[in-house]
């Protein structure tokens, strides 16, 4: 299940169900914000005649205008993943498209919608928006070979605090705008999203400490490739559990007089990395019946990783003696 951490709130939000027409109404109370490039004409849009197969009327969701392709917009929401989504959303389509001087009179006579003239309006085709929790790899593949490219799906995720995830899964308008270092910032985000429990607690724990965070990444995804592998952020530091030992590991500054970016404590003897690396280390260990020096976790060894490279060779020192 897909979580979000509040900062304010100190605490992980958990998802929440709502009925359709809540979804309907934050989308349209926020219209603004979220499709400002679209012209908000009416929600629950009603249709007279055979709509569907099935012969019976109904109506649209949302209505809008795209000034852009000079198009009009049917807006499909659904609480939950439905299958026939895709199948709905064209029915209503097409419906619109064989009745589409009723939709102009309709939007500018009923709503008092200011439209260009009828004549300069594209009469061939009608967008559609799909927005749903969820949608089958068939669905967006279907949607993605659409030549005209007028599908688009939206993925929700509806949080406490009525916080809304929005992900779209194709036909981003903000796509060209997007820098290169906001792309990597909403990845981020879309991995925690996409069920990734052991990414988010490193993201949470690590998310003041960019270069602690992408060293710690590495050396999981390192023991991960090796054994299994158990986290879990604590208070003071992350513990690391694999079937065989265990580390703990603290993000630093790189500011002190070792300049260390990441702490990693094991009780595997590491008395030899020298001969393999100059990467720092110390031993904690006072003798039979003392207390360990230092307060960072159980483990005998510390030690201070500087940099990427340091911890890629502390790696290659670990699976000689892990193997």
């Amino acid at each position: 299940m897909a979580k979000l951490f509040s900062s304010r709130d100190n605490k992980i939000l958990m998802q929440v169900d709502k009925p359709e027409k809540d979804l309907r109404k934050i989308i349209c109370g926020n219209w603004n914000s979220l499709f400002p490039q679209l012209v908000f004409i009416a929600e629950e849009f009603p249709l007279k005649g055979a709509v569907r197969s099935s012969g019976t009327s109904g109506f649209v969701d949302i209505v809008a205008y795209n000034p852009s392709s000079k198009r009009f917009v049917v807006f499909e929401l659904k609480k939950d993943y439905d299958k026939n989504i895709t199948d709905q959303a064209a029915d209503y389509r097409d419906f619109m498209q064989e009745h589409f001087s009723d939709m102009y009179l309709n939007a500018t006579q009923k709503y008092d919608i200011t439209l260009p003239k009828f004549t300069e309006l594209n009469q061939n085709q009608v967008e559609v928006i799909l927005v749903a929790k969820k949608y089958s790899i068939t669905q967006i593949e279907r949607v993605k070979k659409i030549k005209e490219n007028n599908f688009t799906l939206i993925k929700y995720f509806w949080f406490e605090n009525d916080l809304i995830f929005i992900d779209y899964q194709n036909n981003d308008p903000d796509d060209i705008k997007i820098e290169s270092t906001n792309t990597k910032k909403i990845a981020d985000i879309k991995n925690i999203i996409n069920q990734s429990p052991d990414y988010y607690e490193i993201e949470k724990f690590f998310g003041l400490k960019p270069k602690a965070k992408e060293a710690f990444t590495y050396f999981y995804d390192f023991l991960k490739g090796l054994t299994k592998v158990d986290i879990e952020a604590q208070q003071s530091k992350m513990k690391i559990v694999t079937e065989k030992t265990t580390f703990s590991a603290v993000g630093l500054g790189g500011k002190s007089g070792r300049k260390s970016i990441l702490q990693i404590n094991t009780n595997i003897n590491i008395l030899d990395l020298s001969e393999h690396a100059e990467i720092i280390y110390e031993d904690r260990y006072r003798g039979e019946g003392v207390k360990k020096k230092g307060s960072l976790g159980s483990e005998r060894y510390e030690v201070f990783i500087r940099n990427m490279d340091e911890i890629r060779e502390f790696c290659d020192f670990l699976k000689m003696k892990l193997s």
